[in-house]
């Protein structure tokens, strides 16, 4: 293991550096007759590993990082599915699947995870969470554009054995930090809250600016 990872630092050492304003493109053309396009494909088996949940296997990980004096957009990956003029397609910009095949696995299932970091997993942390205007999920549209409905469920997407499944679960937070967001913000002076003494929902309304 030690000898693979001083063979790929000597080839990163040794690969040329790529400027910003080089970029490399090919076309893929799909096989004909053939159910299946794909442009790029990995399939990783891990066959070996410390103690149980010690070690963490990933297919890919893009990262873009920007120094100091930097200040520009960095987006890590985009994804797109285009329907060219004359085309009538389903879209998908991007899937997120979960496989298991272990009916005796009860590990947690999570399709997607939002991660907010101020540090490298080994770093210090700051003392400051650093997430001003931070967002979990950001939809938007070109303008004259836009999505007919925010988020929908399926008719097979929800399901849970024994018990009642959960659209949205809050259930992890303990009652006075739900009592201390907006859980829906109408307006910048209308929200939903939730009173963690009498456990309901409350419309909230900001009073008027005194004059």
């Amino acid at each position: 293991m030690y000898v693979r990872r001083a063979l790929l630092a000597l080839a990163l050492l040794a690969s040329p550096v790529v400027h910003a304003d080089e970029t490399y493109a090919h076309r893929i053309e799909p096989r004909p007759g053939s159910p299946f396009a794909f442009g790029y494909a990995a399939d990783m088996l891990r066959t070996s590993g410390r103690g149980e949940l010690q070690d963490q296997t990933v297919g890919g990980i893009f990262s873009v990082r920007h120094p100091a004096g930097v200040h520009q957009w960095a987006i890590a990956a985009v994804t797109q599915a285009w329907a060219l003029p004359g085309s009538r397609s389903i879209l998908v910009g991007f899937e997120s699947g979960l496989v298991n095949e272990e009916p005796t696995n009860l590990y947690p299932k999570i399709a997607f995870n939002a991660v907010y970091k101020n540090r490298p997993d080994a770093g210090t942390p700051p003392g400051a969470p650093y997430n001003a205007h931070s967002i979990a999920y950001w939809v938007s549209a070109q303008p004259g554009t836009g999505f007919e409905r925010g988020l929908v469920f399926d008719r097979d997407s929800l399901a849970a054995v024994g018990k009642r499944a959960a659209v949205v679960d809050l259930s992890e937070l303990p009652d006075d930090q739900i009592g201390q967001v907006d859980l829906i913000r109408i307006r910048k002076d209308v929200a939903l809250r939730y009173d963690p003494v009498t456990r309901q929902l409350v419309l909230h309304v900001d009073p008027p600016p005194a004059r």
